[in-house]
């Protein structure tokens, strides 16, 4: 188990994760960014670096430098308390709303961005809404219609010891558990309910994401951790399968690129084109509107978390 020194609890709102501590663009909080985490994600410590950065693990096993300041010590029994998905929810619409009174017309604390996870205090509902606190202590009123439970956890910080082949065992034995079709289904809305966001290199957010960043959101909201970059690991429960076997919800992986498969030889993407610049869907049937021929004719790899 690690000691309490070790892990922290991101406070800020967002926070983008760096290769290298203190660059210029590292500094002004723009690029070359490589990830990004929302409130109330717990991390490992893992290296004190220049002028208050540190380098971080994250429960799902990426590593990357960021600013304390957005990060506040955090107690392995209150790690424990926070695996409660349903004390501890997941937002689930683009973003809540933290007000000081149980109506949009109350001030607003603060905004937590999808992703986010807040704690939900044993307060009554009022007209229908609930008391959240937030990572950084606000407490205020919000609607829960805009929260589900969380369904993934932070075992590996408390159980991996670091060590990552850990997410392939922890994934397959859930994995094992789980009934197939209606988690398949649940991962495509989870993409598709984010048609139009604009793509940013290394975001996981509802204004701005990457094409890893879509599918490791549509598979987290649903329970399962993979691999947050464009590639199949051996550490994680993700497996190489034929192009045939390929059902919605695996991922389709192209040269530097990743994709959710829909089903109907569509598949839904974050990507940089210029044309699209946003999660879209584009198909790899040529006879379709949608079709892009760039990308059908260079498919590397299906990757599937049921098929081994």
């Amino acid at each position: 188990m690690p000691s309490e020194i070790e892990l922290g609890l991101v406070v800020t709102p967002r926070l983008f994760l760096y290769d290298e501590p203190g660059a210029p663009s590292a500094v002004r909080g723009v690029g070359p960014q490589t990830d990004e985490v929302f409130s109330g994600w717990a991390v490992r410590f893992l290296e004190t670096g220049p002028e208050a950065w540190v380098r971080i693990q994250t429960h799902y096993g990426y590593e990357g430098w960021v600013r304390r300041e957005a990060l506040r010590p955090l107690k392995k029994e209150e790690l424990l308390d926070r695996q409660d998905g349903v004390r501890f929810p997941l937002v689930s619409d683009a973003c809540t709303d933290l007000h000081a009174d149980p109506t949009v017309k109350g001030d607003l604390l603060a905004v937590l961005p999808r992703g986010s996870i807040a704690e939900r205090l044993p307060a009554p509902d009022r007209d229908g809404w609930i008391r959240l606190r937030a990572a950084d202590g606000t407490e205020g009123w919000a609607q829960p219609e805009a929260l589900k439970p969380r369904l993934d956890d932070d075992l590996f910080l408390l159980e991996g010891e670091g060590d990552r082949s850990w997410f392939r065992r922890h994934g397959q034995s859930k994995i094992s558990r789980a009934e197939e079709a209606p988690l398949r289904a649940a991962v495509v809305q989870s993409a598709l309910s984010r048609l139009g966001a604009p793509y940013r290199w290394g975001g996981k957010a509802a204004d701005g994401i990457d094409c890893s960043g879509l599918a490791f959101m549509s598979w987290m909201e649903n329970g399962f951790l993979i691999w947050r970059d464009a590639s199949i690991l051996p550490d994680y429960p993700l497996n190489a399968i034929d192009r045939s076997q390929m059902k919605e919800g695996d991922l389709i992986f192209f040269p530097g690129h990743v994709a959710v498969y829909i089903g109907g030889g569509k598949y839904v993407h974050a990507t940089a084109y210029r044309k699209t610049p946003r999660v879209t869907v584009n198909s790899l049937r040529p006879e379709d509107p949608d079709y892009r021929e760039d990308l059908a004719e260079s498919i590397e790899a299906v990757g599937s978390l049921f098929i081994s």
